[in-house]
């Protein structure tokens, strides 16, 4: 079993993987919303509203600041050749450990409220809203 078919299986059956066509289409709107690094990672530098997160309490407050709402999220590793998968903000970060061994870098963006964050192989992890 592959480690993109353990996190399938560890997310559960709240997911929607999402086709090659869609996949691209989500990083595409997501370049499109945000500042991408020739390194591949999202030119913080560049958003206003932003907090690195140490632990989950700040990513809650974060939220809660920011009147964010929806949790529904499509799920983007930084590899070509693996599908997207939308599901809840919730049952990703409850298999956290399952969703980030799949490639180094990801991302869980959410279109309607325009928020992302940015999970990279360093272990830093990073909020923000498209507003550049």
């Amino acid at each position: 079993m592959t480690l993109f078919e353990e996190c399938i299986e560890a997310l559960g059956s709240n997911i929607v993987i999402l086709s090659e066509k869609q996949t691209h289409g989500y990083f595409e709107q997501l370049s499109g919303k945000f500042p991408i690094t020739s390194w591949a990672r999202i030119d913080w530098d560049k958003i206003c509203n932003k907090k690195i997160i140490n632990e989950i309490d700040d990513l809650n407050n974060w939220f809660n600041e920011n009147k964010i709402s929806s949790l529904d999220v499509n799920i983007l590793w930084n590899n070509a050749g693996i599908p997207g998968v939308k599901t809840n903000l919730q049952n990703a970060l409850q298999v956290l450990d399952d969703v980030l061994a799949v490639a180094p870098d990801t991302f869980m963006y959410n279109i309607e409220e325009g928020y992302v964050i940015e999970f990279l192989h360093d272990g830093e992890i990073t909020v923000g809203l498209n507003n550049f």
